[in-house]
């Protein structure tokens, strides 16, 4: 569905019951069936808090539509007398093999957001038309359009630092079905989850904290030891809103890594509950492997959990221990080098 009409965008408002009424949405062939689910992903997002609106910008899996939906959510003009806000939304829809640009350039991207949402609340505050809302909001879906074409051009120049002969090699070919392997990444917020995966995937670092809402897939292809394979990485949200549909991301998992800061005691200290929630659901199966990884190495100074700490800690979970660092790129393809070689045995 989605491919015919990609990239599009939705505007939608979400009232006291978490309801979802579909404003506006370009361009107009989108399928009802499509605008639905999107306004119904929305919604479940912050239905646990009726006030709760996230500050960020937000990127979103819809893996149904090999799609993903960078969502801006904001607060609608609201009465005096309202205890509680109105929210909306603006919800970029886009094809998933962008989502790495959108990523890599997350605080550029939500400036252009943030422009359009600043007229939208002026707009319907003078009681304009809602076609001139309209206007500014397709303004928006082409600026975003522009600006992943710009983007894409200009990441070909950042040069990679991996060495070649020490890297996975890539491959454009398919994989066969019994070499894809799905790993899940579980941690509490901040430990570096996404960065970890974007270094291993793309070698970039995201410098900006985004919190993955729920959960995001990201896929590597490449030849390792004249094997190919292809990982398929899910990371998982550590907020415990997301607690209730979390469990349902760990089935079909070949492999587990649980992830912690170094310099956090409390991500440490969270670890064996991660390790209780996917074993527990998952059954202790011989076949899924686990891996304990200390990420923020390079911050040695403010380090809290020794490398004693961490090589007990996966002795009694019965894990394999590395420590690493998503900023500086250390050990991370070599841990997850060696995750795929485990796998391929």
């Amino acid at each position: 569905m989605i491919p015919t009409y990609s990239p599009a965008i939705v505007y939608i408002h979400i009232n006291g019951s978490n309801e979802p009424k579909i404003n506006f949405w370009y361009p107009s062939e989108l399928p009802e069936d499509v605008r639905t689910l999107i306004g119904m992903k929305c919604s479940s997002i912050i239905s646990d808090d009726m006030s709760y609106i996230p500050e960020v910008l937000l990127v979103f899996p819809l893996p149904s539509l090999k799609s993903k939906m960078l969502i801006k959510y904001f607060e609608s003009h609201k009465t005096s007398e309202q205890e509680i806000p109105n929210r909306s939304a603006l919800i970029f829809v886009f094809s998933e093999e962008n989502d790495v640009i959108f990523y890599r350039y997350m605080s550029y991207i939500d400036s252009y957001f943030g422009d359009t949402i600043k007229k939208i609340k002026e707009l319907e505050m003078n009681k304009n038309d809602k076609q001139t809302i309209f206007t500014e909001i397709i303004k928006l879906k082409d600026t975003l359009i522009e600006s992943t074409e710009y983007l894409y051009s200009k990441s070909q120049f950042l040069l990679k630092s991996q060495d070649p002969q020490d890297s996975p090699t890539e491959l454009d070919s398919k994989v066969d079905p019994q070499s894809k392997f799905k790993v899940v990444i579980l941690g509490d917020p901040s430990v570096g989850k996404t960065s970890s995966v974007l270094r291993f995937t793309d070698n970039v670092f995201l410098r900006a904290y985004i919190p993955t809402m729920g959960l995001n897939i990201t896929q590597k292809r490449f030849k390792i030891n004249y094997n190919s394979m292809e990982l398929v990485l899910w990371d998982v949200g550590g907020q415990q809103k997301f607690e209730t549909i979390r469990k349902q991301f760990y089935e079909g998992a070949s492999a587990y890594i649980l992830l912690f800061d170094l310099t956090s005691a409390k991500s440490f200290a969270k670890i064996p509950k991660w390790h209780e929630d996917i074993v527990s659901y998952l059954g202790k199966k011989a076949l899924i492997k686990g891996y304990l990884i200390g990420n923020k190495i390079d911050l040695n100074k403010d380090r809290i959990v020794s490398v004693i700490d961490g090589i007990r800690l996966a002795k009694a979970l019965d894990v394999d221990y590395f420590e690493s660092s998503a900023l500086t790129g250390h050990n991370i393809e070599f841990y997850f080098r060696k995750i795929s070689n485990d796998l391929l045995q």
